[in-house]
């Protein structure tokens, strides 16, 4: 078969296919959209009140894979996003978060302002047309939301208009009052394709079998998904309520998850190790002053290892030679389907080149 075809979704949900299983099999196609996709996408940094004590605040984004280490800094009321990479030699700045007024690169002594100008450099006395702007850190793009930090590599970014449809339906969350707490965040590691996490987190179809406890929690057929612009929504009403909404789920391609509830704001990391191995990061920002939220912490975390287990017998099960794509069903995989819609225009247009 023709390979666009394989990877060509139809627009029609009630005719189309899933993407074939070679997607999730081919080791070439994963490096070529890891680079592609997450290179050019808004990725979550940390929250304003982590460069607060410290106020410089490393990253190394996807370190398997892309390996790009950046830094948030703040002075004052002043943040930059900037490379973490000398420019001297190559040699990471900063390793860990911590306090100060400069970067100095401990290789070769190079010395840059918050800012990212490189300030002072021993031993290039003589050196002509030096310094240039060349010498300086590379500035990157960010986004403060409502304290959060966003940050793309590229210029040429996607738009994040879903940032302004969660202000619009949450306007009373007290954002302002959240605090992370390192305590009750976590970090996964799934023997699983990066995108068979979110195929999973994009539907609930699979609720009632898979999560007994959530499943008397919502009222499943208030369940409902609405696609927005690079980004799905999903809710449902609690059980016994047709008013109260257990939570919003936002999914924000390719790989960002804001989970709203009544406690505060939960936020998931996917990172890809490699194609059968993925990272899960969990962020947790309670709301100040709510007590008592381990137990909703405690049924979060039996949900996520719930979705674990299937979502690493779905990577097993894709390798069967009697398994090449599925349907989907239009009233419970919309979010599915517009995900590998997103995923098909950016294969197809490099099985073009």
């Amino acid at each position: 078969m023709n390979q666009k075809n394989l990877y060509k979704i139809d627009k029609d949900i009630s005719i189309a296919r899933t993407l074939d299983s070679s997607f999730y099999n081919d080791e070439n196609i994963f490096k070529t959209l890891v680079t592609d996709i997450f290179s050019s996408t808004w990725q979550y940094g940390l929250h304003l009140n982590q460069i607060r004590n410290k106020n410089i605040y490393p990253i190394n984004f996807l370190p398997e894979t892309l390996s790009e280490s950046i830094t948030f800094t703040r002075e004052d009321d002043t943040i930059n996003c900037i490379s973490n990479v000398c420019t001297h030699r190559g040699h990471i700045i900063c390793d860990s978060p911590k306090k100060g007024n400069a970067l100095k690169c401990r290789y070769h002594g190079r010395v840059f302002n918050l800012d990212g100008k490189m300030k002072n450099a021993i031993g290039f006395e003589g050196a002509k047309n030096f310094p240039s702007v060349n010498d300086n850190l590379n500035h990157i793009n960010y986004k403060n939301w409502n304290n959060f930090l966003f940050f793309s590599l590229n210029k040429t970014y996607q738009n994040l208009s879903v940032l302004s449809d969660i202000d619009r339906r949450l306007p009373d969350f007290p954002f302002e009052k959240l605090y992370f707490s390192e305590q009750l965040s976590n970090s996964f590691e799934i023997n699983t394709h990066w995108a068979m996490y979110c195929e999973n987190y994009l539907e609930g179809f699979h609720v009632p079998f898979v999560h007994k406890g959530l499943a008397k929690e919502i009222d499943n057929k208030s369940y409902n998904t609405e696609i927005l612009k690079n980004s799905v929504l999903q809710y449902a009403n609690k059980q016994d309520s047709e008013k109260d909404l257990y939570a919003h789920y936002y999914w924000i391609f390719p790989n960002l998850m804001l989970n709203f509830y009544n406690w505060g704001l939960s936020i998931n990391v996917v990172e890809p190790i490699s194609i059968n191995k993925t990272r899960v990061n969990f962020f947790t920002f309670p709301i100040d002053g709510i007590d008592f939220i381990e137990d909703q912490i405690k049924d979060l975390i039996q949900v996520e290892l719930e979705d674990q287990q299937v979502v690493e017998s779905v990577c097993r099960g894709v390798k069967s030679r009697f398994y090449s794509s599925g349907r989907y069903s239009p009233r419970h995989e919309k979010g599915v389907h517009y995900f590998h819609q997103l995923l098909s225009k950016i294969l197809l247009k490099n099985i073009s080149k």
